[in-house]
């Protein structure tokens, strides 16, 4: 197996990192983890956890060995409309390239 260049691994994570975290914030299963976590807890999708993930993130994580990290963090991190109406906010990442990231505003009665 030939090693890939690291600007491109990177690519592939931007490429694939807002499907990956869409799918993770409506998934139940990553929902309720993140939810339920400690202040900075951090959560790893990669191929050891492929639950909740649509079939087409799911493959391209497989594929391309993906690893993205969640975590919830403080609503002043991100734009302030991500977190009105109590929403709770959540940083995805990619792990290796953690200037790729990826926030999203989640509201924790529609659990």
């Amino acid at each position: 197996m030939t090693t890939r260049a690291p600007r491109i691994g990177k690519k592939l994570h931007r490429r694939w990192l807002a499907e990956c975290a869409s799918d993770a914030t409506q998934a139940s299963y990553w929902r309720k983890r993140l939810l339920d976590s400690a202040p900075g807890e951090v959560f790893e999708l990669s191929r050891a956890d492929l639950s909740g993930l649509s079939r087409g993130s799911a493959l391209a994580v497989q594929r391309y060995g993906l690893r993205y990290s969640a975590t919830v963090v403080d609503a002043k991190e991100a734009e302030p409309w991500l977190s009105e109406n109590g929403c709770v906010v959540f940083r995805f990442w990619a792990t290796d390239f953690p200037m790729v990231s990826f926030f999203s505003g989640n509201n924790p009665a529609s659990r």
